[in-house]
């Protein structure tokens, strides 16, 4: 009788087994999907389903002093060099804009550190938490997203210097 028993169990705990490791085989993998894993904001602008452009991470950070500063990054994913336009507006008027040229297959950081492309801000009247439109365009392609502006109380935004403007 003992024998059935030790059988019954193996065979339930090797079933259970399996059906805890399986629970993720049907689930995407996270890495393959864009989402807003900062404070940021992404934006997207698409071919036929397919990504042609994307914005990533777009931030608008204002020092103690008001300053503002633009980050972010551009990806293209096309197969041709591409002109990408970004213009931040507020309240349907337009307070910063720039060009930015990206290679096929490539990425251009937006910033004010060594190495990223300056986008130059003049004095903004608005307030750290102000949500504001970022206008993305390429082409005849375009899209409007919300463009979130923070403050320099959190270390990781207080280390850059605001472009000049």
């Amino acid at each position: 009788m003992r024998r059935p028993r030790r059988l019954a169990l193996s065979v339930a705990a090797l079933g259970l087994a399996l059906a805890a490791s399986g629970c993720t085989f049907m689930s995407p993998v996270q890495t393959h999907e864009f989402y807003q894993a900062g404070d940021g904001t992404n934006a997207n602008l698409e071919v036929d389903g397919a990504f042609h452009v994307g914005v990533r991470n777009a931030v608008l950070v204002m020092d103690e002093t008001g300053a503002p500063t633009f980050s972010a990054t551009v990806v293209n994913y096309s197969d041709e060099d591409l002109v990408v336009e970004l213009e931040g507006q507020d309240e349907g008027a337009a307070v910063f804009s720039t060009r930015v040229q990206v290679p096929a297959q490539g990425t251009v950081e937006l910033g004010p550190e060594e190495g990223q492309q300056a986008v130059e801000i003049g004095a903004l009247d608005v307030l750290p938490g102000t949500i504001l439109d970022l206008a993305v365009t390429s082409g005849d392609l375009s899209t409007t997203v919300s463009l979130p502006t923070l403050e320099t109380t959190l270390s990781h935004y207080g280390e850059s210097e605001p472009a000049a403007g």
